[in-house]
């Protein structure tokens, strides 16, 4: 078949034109074998390396606070814009920088919120989310001398004011 195709030319480009022939059908099969075997390897191994360097990856601690005299339960009130605080508040301040805040002083009922807290002298900047991905508000307080007292203000997302105010007596 390939000879009547040829059969004008020299045997020379004959012989070449085979050996690319031969060439081809020995490049289909090393292609056949990568295929089959070399590129599920590949794949394999490429996957592996991308959930090892993902499943590395550190979050950032929560910031430790500076003395554990404030770690412990605070219970307190709230109030909106400038009202006198008259709802019930409670803050859990972990020592691990983490806090629970509780919307009522009934904890067992009260609507929860987890987030994060900071101490810098003697003052107390909290911010947190309502479970399960409710609203963010943050809040900032001053503590008294014996560290069993703090009161100051709230607010929305990262703005720790402008909402009401709070007081809160550690337990």
């Amino acid at each position: 078949m390939f000879y009547h195709l040829f059969k004008n030319t020299p045997k020379r480009v004959y012989r070449f034109w085979h050996a690319g022939l031969r060439f081809a059908i020995k490049r289909q099969t090393k292609l056949t074998f990568m295929k089959k075997k070399l590129l599920p390897a590949l794949l394999f191994l490429s996957s592996a390396i991308v959930i090892m360097m993902s499943s590395c990856k550190k979050d950032d601690p929560a910031p430790a606070p500076s003395d554990p005299a404030h770690v412990g339960l605070w219970k307190g009130k709230y109030g909106n814009t400038t009202n006198y605080p008259t709802s019930g508040y409670t803050m859990l301040l972990r020592n691990n920088g983490t806090v629970r805040v509780f919307d009522g002083t009934d904890t067992a009922s009260a609507s929860k919120a987890e987030g994060t807290y900071s101490i810098s002298g003697t003052t107390v900047n909290a911010t947190y989310s309502y479970l399960p991905s409710g609203p963010q508000y943050s809040t900032t307080a001053t503590l008294n001398s014996k560290t069993t007292f703090m009161e100051g203000t709230w607010g929305p997302g990262t703005t720790p004011s402008g909402s009401g105010k709070f007081y809160l007596v550690k337990e």
